[in-house]
């Protein structure tokens, strides 16, 4: 039985006593204060069920809580008016209805928490907001290097605002890099989100660009090398992070490694790698084999001179190198006019095809090795990923208590309240014109007898 179900369950013992002695109180004296209290204790609770609507961040979360809040605002005036009832007389009545009161004012609150809930991600607190809401949130992390002892630049993490509408759920996350010279931002990946409109950025997964260069025109391979130990950093450091700060799906299927141009060499050697990691590689614009400019150079500096060590890392080898007995997905594009890496691009993904991956390949029209490449390759790979975990169930918004998946959190607040305020209300009204035509039948059946007994029998 779900919390709040016991919580107005309480609510009802707690108060029903109080309630009860002022009805009957009432009932023996007068009906006008009880009709009163019920009346005024249900504008009481439309009143807080129109304010919770308004003001609260999240009143969709509130859910099965809007009939506590409707249930203590009408059983809180009858106990109250025992109370008042009972003073002096019945001191020791009137502090048990005292206590009865405090606890269903502290129900109140118990019952609109979730409403005010505000998301942790990493350790911090995310705002919710109608901006956030609709937009998502962003932020900058610090990722220990623990086992790789990697010096990176902190990252930046995309919250999206599809989870923030539903905290409860995990989302899936990609791993995301960029090119070189760069730095780890979020400005591509925004811009490729927002471009696939509102509903698919609802489901968008977390996204976490990390540096995988050291500074802005480093240009180390993404293996272990004399340069820094990238590959266990990425593979490694990285996703233990990930587990251990997000709210994420541990599915392969719903991880993802992505890149731009230097990014783009690195998804795909380590989706290569590890496929155990991850279920899919978004490649744009990434050569085949690190400094692909200059490769006797790259594989002295950071292979010592060994050329068989130096080809290992690339793509296409450990590709043909590997079994894959898991689904793999590749997602690769280039421009169409990008005379250098178009190419390569073509070679890794036929590669990644030869080795059994389901492959979706794009030369984008009319453009280079550039920033709308980039954003139109991811756009390409988030909008064929989040069809694949919608049609899956892995992202969703959720059951919330009487919405539709579609509606906005204050929309779906606004049905939540009117639903549960008419029925509260229908349910008050019942009761009330029972006790009326209860009390008026009583006065007919009462003022006959009195008649009755004033009339002599005729003999």
């Amino acid at each position: 039985m779900p919390a709040l179900t016991w919580l107005a369950a309480t609510l009802v013992v707690v108060g029903a006593y109080p309630a009860y002695r002022f009805a009957r109180r009432s009932w023996r004296f007068r009906a006008g204060p009880t009709v009163i209290a019920v009346v005024a204790g249900q504008v009481l609770g439309l009143l807080l069920v129109v304010l919770g609507v308004v003001l609260l961040p999240r009143p969709d979360l509130t859910g099965w809580g809007w009939f506590v809040l409707l249930l203590a605002a009408t059983v809180l005036p009858l106990a109250i008016g025992d109370a008042v009832q009972s003073e002096g007389r019945a001191g020791v009545r009137s502090a048990l209805a005292g206590v009865a009161a405090a606890l269903m004012v502290a129900a109140l609150g118990l019952a609109a928490a979730p409403a005010f809930a505000r998301p942790t991600v990493a350790g911090r607190s995310i705002p919710v907001t109608a901006t956030t809401l609709a937009d998502g949130y962003q932020l900058a992390v610090r990722i220990p290097p623990t086992a790789s002892g990697f010096e990176a630049r902190d990252a930046h993490l995309f919250v999206p605002p599809g989870w923030l509408r539903d905290p409860s759920r995990t989302r899936p996350v990609v791993e995301m890099m960029m090119g070189q010279p760069g730095n780890p931002t979020l400005g591509a990946t925004l811009d490729a989100l927002h471009s696939l409109g509102d509903d698919r950025l609802a489901q968008a997964p977390f996204v976490l660009v990390v540096d995988q260069l050291g500074s802005v025109d480093a240009n180390p391979p993404c293996a272990d090398t004399s340069a820094a130990r990238l590959d266990t950093y990425l593979a490694q450091d990285v996703p233990a992070w990930i587990d251990a700060n997000l709210p994420v799906s541990r599915d392969r299927t719903q991880r993802v490694i992505a890149g731009f141009s230097h990014g783009g060499e690195c998804a795909a050697y380590l989706g290569a790698q590890h496929p155990e990691k991850w279920g899919a590689v978004i490649d744009v614009s990434g050569p085949d084999r690190p400094g692909e400019y200059r490769p006797p150079a790259t594989r002295d500096q950071y292979f010592g001179g060994d050329q068989v060590a130096y080809e290992k890392t690339w793509p296409a080898n450990v590709l043909a190198s590997r079994d894959y007995p898991e689904p793999m997905v590749g997602i690769f594009v280039a421009g169409q006019e990008d005379p250098r890496f178009r190419a390569q691009v073509e070679d890794t993904a036929t590669a990644a095809e030869n080795a059994g991956w389901k492959v979706t390949y794009w030369a984008v029209p009319g453009e280079g090795h550039s920033g709308p490449t980039l954003v139109k390759g991811l756009s390409t790979g988030y909008n064929h990923l989040i069809g694949s975990w919608l049609r899956s169930g892995a992202t969703g918004a959720g059951d919330r208590f009487l919405c539709a998946a579609d509606e906005t959190p204050r929309e779906c607040g606004a049905i939540q309240g009117a639903a549960v305020g008419g029925t509260v209300a229908m349910v008050d009204l019942s009761v009330l014109a029972a006790f009326l035509v209860l009390a008026l039948a009583l006065f007919f059946a009462r003022s006959g007898a009195a008649l009755r007994a004033r009339i002599p029998l005729d003999d």
